[in-house]
């Protein structure tokens, strides 16, 4: 017997026709029925069993449909209806009920859209999916980048700025806050939109929302750049150690953190005699050559560190 047919052998009553017990429920076609006869007792029967699907991870036995999700204009809530033109049988439906379905699905479709913060919404929300495959961010990223783009468009921030360049200001602050490493240029690589326009609705965001950004750890970046050149344990150690002694100087002031990890790893790979370039540095820690020699020169004027000595005694000012 198919697993989506039951056999009721405990039912209470009889058949109404023949007075038999032998009842049957299909659950696919949504009736009982009696075996002998073939009497339909009831008809389009609710299933309120598990409803088998999965997901990444496992298999899921809740009977639950989309969770609920702020990357979603309408919060993964809504209707949807099929494409296709067949009912619950397969077969396909009469031209009348083909064209009435084609008008309720048009219908459907306007009403998710009727306004215009909806419209919004999916445009925004289509492009922060792709700067999370681009960026390679979690899915909580990216909910708390969907939160506080909703913010913006309640206090109106939007207005009179790109669509596009406030949802990629809201990741990147939504980065900041999870402590994800993603900095202003990965960010603006990612959306394709000048860093100039992704720092001016940056700064609007945190203004007008009155948003406190977390201070970003130095160390985080050094490590970073360090996994991405490959350069050596003793190396990454000796400019943790040039990066702490920075920030005892107060040289962290009024400057990119990334620029200032950037040029302690050039600095320690100098001291080491790694090998590594200023443009390796930079492209690892998305800057310029530049601003990691500038950095560098900052570095080497204040901290001394004597060739090949790896020991913490050796910096000195």
């Amino acid at each position: 017997m198919n697993s989506n047919v039951l056999l009721n052998s405990n039912f209470k009553f009889g058949c109404p026709r023949c007075g038999k017990k032998e009842i049957v429920t299909d659950l696919n076609s949504a009736e009982i029925f009696c075996v002998y006869c073939g009497f339909v007792i009831d008809e389009k029967l609710k299933n309120f069993g598990y409803e088998s699907f999965f997901t990444d991870s496992q298999k899921d036995t809740r009977r639950t449909g989309m969770s609920r999700t702020l990357s979603r204009n309408d919060f993964g809530l809504s209707t949807v209806i099929g494409s296709k033109n067949k009912d619950v049988h397969g077969n396909s439906l009469s031209f009348v009920m083909s064209s009435t379905i084609k008008r309720i699905r048009i219908q459907d479709n306007r009403s998710q859209l009727s306004k215009y913060s909806d419209t919004n919404f999916k445009v925004a929300f289509e492009f922060l999916e792709r700067i999370q495959d681009k960026l390679g961010v979690s899915d909580s990223v990216k909910e708390t980048a969907a939160y506080i783009y909703r913010k913006a468009v309640e206090q109106k921030i939007t207005a009179g700025r790109q669509i596009y360049s406030v949802i990629a200001a809201s990741m990147y602050i939504a980065c900041r806050n999870t402590m994800t490493l993603r900095n202003l240029n990965d960010v603006s690589k990612a959306a394709d939109i000048k860093r100039k326009n992704l720092s001016q609705s940056y700064r609007a965001i945190v203004k007008q929302l009155d948003l406190k950004i977390p201070l970003v750890n130095q160390t985080n970046y050094v490590s970073k750049i360090s996994n991405t050149l490959k350069i050596s344990s003793s190396t990454k150690n000796l400019a943790l150690q040039i990066l702490k002694k920075a920030v005892e100087l107060d040289m962290m002031a009024g400057r990119d953190p990334v620029g200032m990890a950037a040029a302690a790893v050039y600095y320690s790979g100098v001291i080491r005699g790694d090998g590594v370039s200023q443009i390796q540095v930079a492209d690892a820690s998305g800057i310029t050559s530049v601003t990691v020699r500038n950095r560098f020169h900052e570095l080497k004027k204040v901290i001394q560190i004597p060739k090949n000595k790896t020991t913490k005694n050796t910096i000195t000012k």
